[in-house]
């Protein structure tokens, strides 16, 4: 069964959006009108998804969806009530993973739930993505800052300097970005 929490200002509102979830198989863990207090029971709790509304008190939607965002907790559904139409292109220049419109339908609201869901997974695969490109690209500035030091400390061309390194990373069993960084440290360098 998985998880949600409720950010919504209106209990009708909040009562038909949690007899809908039970009905796809989610448990509402709580429900709250105050985005501070939202934040805190996210972090606390750890949702599958949050679904929150427009108008919360205390911390103000726009931050709270601004925060979850950018931390990457759980995806957020907005639900917007008919008469804030003229909000929405503020919710989506928020980037909101969905956003809907109450009144609901249950259909509608698994749909907006599975797109949210679909759209915050990418989002976590791209980001662990460019955080694996970019220890690579670490790596490869690494290595040839100690190419680089081997070139000037010896003479040696580049291919030379490589086979070195590479010979020595496997000889000691330690990766070659480590052996790269003893050689940039002096704690390493060829007889």
């Amino acid at each position: 069964m998985k998880r949600a929490i409720l950010a919504l200002i209106k209990s009708n509102m909040q009562q038909e959006i949690r007899t809908m979830l039970g009905l796809m198989d989610f448990q509402v863990l709580v429900t709250t009108d105050n985005g501070m207090e939202a934040l805190r029971l996210l972090h606390r709790h750890e949702p599958d998804i949050m679904i929150i509304g427009w108008h919360l008190q205390g911390l103000s939607s726009s931050e709270l969806l601004q925060t979850l965002l950018a931390q990457h907790l759980c995806p957020t559904l907005v639900v917007l009530q008919a008469e804030e139409s003229a909000l929405l292109s503020q919710v989506v220049r928020a980037d909101a993973h969905q956003v809907a419109f109450y009144p609901l339908r249950a259909l509608d609201l698994g749909a907006a739930i599975f797109l949210a869901e679909q759209r915050f997974q990418r989002e976590r695969e791209n980001t662990d993505q460019i955080r694996r490109l970019e220890e690579e690209i670490k790596t490869r500035k690494l290595i040839y800052q100690a190419v680089l030091r081997l070139i000037e400390l010896r003479g040696w061309n580049e291919e030379t300097a490589y086979s070195t390194l590479r010979s020595q990373a496997m000889a000691q069993r330690k990766s070659l970005r480590a052996l790269a960084k003893d050689v940039i440290k002096g704690l390493w360098l060829p007889d």
